[in-house]
């Protein structure tokens, strides 16, 4: 199998191409940026998901697409979410379809629900997203759903929780920080929240097994074994002996300075992390076991201590040639200030 994973130089892509690369035929990595980390059997093609030309010459002898471009919510810009996240989306699989490519995974997000109603989250449940990250990947689904209507192409939809796990940083690195300074953590509904994790490794076993089945499929990905937000968060306190103390705050003054830092650049959060952040968010993965014969390894506890003891190692070299945002510290002063309105 010739196999072109889009994003490839960033978190998700890189790593996803280190686990898939001893198991295909060849790998492509096709970005708008190489990566030093990517092994020297990958071949690189540069280029805009939003050029159609450059896509589409990209996917000349593939036979799998793995699709993980995309604008995170900490770009904060509705027109790159729209541009990257929906055009691009589009493009990717006229392209295929112009290349009659047999397999398409596209990587999308739990941010499709927004705030869900229920739990757990089934994967026919309402996608009701609210704020634009979250609208742009529903509107990219839908377009999927309309080649796979359309034209036949056989495409896998696959919608990670919170992703965890080695070199995974990002908007953790403020928790991380927090902890390693023995700051208290605010926490909403004194924590009792059940909130859910995937690890790395586990997604990645996911989107490789979802390319092996024959058939359009959605899969909600999660970890099997997760807590309350305060179990979770605790979990890493205890084990690293940190003096931290969890520490629960009026939502509503949370909101609003929430909304406040976003509003200047303070957070890299959108209204859609405030507003999930005491909710119980989790999904029901019984399905992706059963069809994809798959079963997560990491338990929330253990994907966010893996995290931690990364961070650990990788403090004094984070802001480094790095791609991606996730496995980067956002915003030096951002630390500082965060907790002193907290």
């Amino acid at each position: 199998m010739n196999c072109l994973v889009t994003g490839g130089s960033g978190y998700l892509g890189t790593s996803l191409i280190k686990y898939i690369l001893p198991k295909v035929s060849s790998v492509t990595n096709f970005d708008i940026i190489g990566s030093k980390e990517n092994s020297k059997n990958v071949k690189f093609i540069q280029g805009d998901i939003c050029k159609l030309d450059d896509i589409k010459n990209a996917c000349k002898d593939i036979d799998i697409i793995y699709h993980n471009v995309a604008k995170v919510p900490i770009t904060k810009n509705k027109n790159l979410f729209k541009e990257v996240n929906e055009v691009g989306t589009r493009n990717l699989l006229e392209a295929a379809k112009m290349n009659k490519v047999k397999k398409i995974i596209y990587v999308s997000s739990s941010a499709v629900f927004g705030i869900p109603k229920k739990v757990p989250i089934l994967e026919t449940d309402e996608r009701n997203p609210i704020e634009s990250y979250g609208l742009s990947k529903k509107k990219a689904e839908n377009i999927c759903f309309d080649y796979i209507n359309d034209f036949g192409l056989d495409i896998s939809i696959i919608r990670p929780r919170t992703i965890l796990g080695e070199n995974r940083l990002g908007i953790f690195s403020i928790l991380f920080e927090w902890i390693s300074k023995n700051k208290d953590i605010p926490i909403l509904n004194n924590g009792e929240n059940f909130y859910q994790f995937i690890h790395i490794e586990d997604l990645n076993e996911a989107i490789y097994k979802s390319s092996l089945i024959s058939g359009s499929n959605v899969f909600n990905i999660g970890s099997e074994k997760f807590g309350t937000m305060y179990e979770t968060i605790n979990s890493v306190i205890q084990h690293y002996k940190s003096k931290s103390k969890i520490k629960n705050i009026d939502k509503n003054i949370f909101l609003n300075i929430a909304y406040f830092m976003s509003k200047i650049n303070l957070i890299p959060l959108q209204e859609y992390h405030f507003k999930v952040y005491g909710k119980s968010v989790y999904f029901d993965i019984s399905n992706s076991k059963k069809i994809l014969n798959w079963k997560p390894k990491y338990s929330n506890a253990e994907s966010i201590i893996m995290s931690y003891d990364n961070y650990l190692k990788m403090k004094k070299n984070l802001n480094k040639d790095n791609n991606s945002p996730h496995n980067s510290i956002l915003k030096k002063g951002l630390l500082k200030y965060a907790h002193f309105f907290f």
